[in-house]
């Protein structure tokens, strides 16, 4: 019964493309049933707010740029503020309608209204998180076979891993007290990799590109994404770049009208080139030795005796010997396992290795890596243990108390949970590598040809 479960799994996944699922809630109760639990959790906790240090809030800034709207419309938003932010404002303009018409609320710091309109779309963005973490984790059973950690009930991984999503802390956190929209990102990431596995790359790429205008984390999964299409053909690269122009051109194409692209570009100038004064911005990584120890700049020399070897350089210097992995490992077995470890690598070395990283940058990290844990048990301490200590980072950049506010950010033992963070680095670092030089993952041997796209048949991008 059991087996004929999995295979009619198989069958229905195979038989529908990825692409409509993607954009069709699942027939399924349970999952409804367990998205509307999520929505309630995280409703009930937005009266709370995220306390930076100094007595900054995130939140403001929406709240600052929604004024900003309301006032000088949403065409103007580069011209009146010095916003770090381009496609979310199309959300905030909606936003600020409901505002004007539909609440009728204020502008004021203290508008209650206000407090919980920017905190819903990090909502519905989680509600999408978890949809599109089950599908893609029921893609990945359909596709590789393998029992959840040998129990063999592995048509009822989908919903586990969308309820872990679903009342994950660091998840809830993130939206719900901290008003941030990571799983926006984080679900364009994964719903990117899987419809590129699913030969639907030219969709994968329009939704990595509307989650880039949304924020540029997205980014980081682009080496991984770009193997996988190229493993497609020559048709599938120029569908994808037609693609990506298509929603550049949609979401940007209202500011180039007025005149804005350069104002644009330098949003993105400063967001690559940015300088906190110190080398993390509250990531506890690879850099956060220094901030407590020996602070430094990202232009300052690593060492004193080779001067044009700064913080900066050498962190992107890591970073492309870590994409430069990524890529190894995705060319060797191009199958949606190996691409969603693969992303997630890269999305952990986002948040390990360059200078001026969020303490928030890991969050794709534990989405990506989810589906790869429920059937593979090896990865469970690791993914554990980077879940406790990454929700402790959050709480400790921006805890719930205010009084609690640049306590814990700083202190000694932050310095281990650091260490951590790279020793978790490390360890996937030395597994992929393990799985390029064996020429096939060692963890899943289905017998395919290295480098060869394992994909269901059916046309690309049709």
């Amino acid at each position: 019964m059991k087996s004929r479960g999995r295979a009619a799994m198989r069958r229905g996944l195979s038989a529908q493309p990825l692409s409509g699922a993607l954009l069709s809630v699942p027939k399924s109760a349970p999952l409804v049933v367990l998205v509307l639990f999520a929505t309630i959790l995280r409703l009930l906790l937005v009266p709370l707010y995220a306390h930076l240090p100094n007595g900054a809030m995130d939140e403001r800034y929406w709240k600052d740029w929604m004024r900003a709207i309301h006032e000088r419309g949403v065409l103007n938003i580069f011209r009146t503020t010095d916003t770090d932010y381009v496609g979310y404002h199309w959300i905030l303009a909606a936003l600020t309608l409901l505002q004007d018409h539909v609440v009728h609320g204020s502008y004021l710091e203290s508008s209650a209204s206000l407090h919980a309109l920017v905190k819903l779309p990090p909502i519905a963005f989680d509600a999408e998180l978890i949809v599109v973490t089950y599908l893609a984790t029921a893609r990945l059973v359909a596709t590789s076979g393998r029992a959840a950690m040998g129990s063999g009930h592995t048509t009822h991984l989908p919903l586990i891993a969308a309820g872990i999503v679903a009342v994950h802390p660091a998840v809830v956190y993130d939206s719900a007290v901290w008003a941030q929209t990571d799983a926006a990102i984080a679900a364009a990431m994964v719903a990117a990799l899987t419809l590129a596995a699913s030969r639907r790359p030219a969709t994968g790429w329009a939704v990595l590109a509307m989650g880039f205008l949304l924020k540029p984390h997205p980014i980081v999964i682009v080496p991984v994404l770009a193997v996988m299409t190229a493993g497609l053909g020559a048709r599938a690269c120029a569908r994808s770049l037609a693609a990506v122009a298509a929603v550049f051109a949609l979401v940007l194409g209202p500011w180039l009208l007025h005149g804005d692209a350069l104002r644009i570009l330098d949003v993105y100038h400063r967001l690559f080139s940015a300088d906190y004064e110190r080398l993390s911005a509250s990531a506890w990584n690879l850099w956060w030795f220094w901030d407590l120890f020996a602070p430094a700049r990202p232009g300052d020399p690593v060492l004193p005796f080779v001067p044009m070897l700064s913080f900066r350089l050498a962190g992107l210097v890591l970073s492309a010997g870590a994409a430069l992995v990524a890529v190894a490992a995705v060319m060797s077995r191009r199958d949606l396992r190996t691409a969603l470890l693969a992303g997630a690598y890269l999305a952990l070395a986002f948040y390990v290795l360059p200078v001026s990283s969020h303490d928030r940058y890991m969050y794709p990290f534990l989405v990506l890596m989810l589906p790869v844990v429920l059937i593979e048990r090896q990865w469970l301490i690791v993914y554990a243990t980077a879940s406790v200590t990454f929700f402790l980072n959050l709480l400790a950049s921006a805890p719930p108390l205010a009084s609690q506010s640049g306590v814990w950010i700083d202190s000694p033992w932050s310095a281990a949970l650091a260490a951590v963070h790279v020793f978790i680095f490390a360890h996937i670092t030395v597994a992929l590598v393990r799985e390029v030089a064996a020429g096939v993952p060692s963890m899943v041997r289905s017998g395919a040809s290295p480098g060869r796209l394992q994909v269901s048949a059916g046309s690309v991008d049709a």
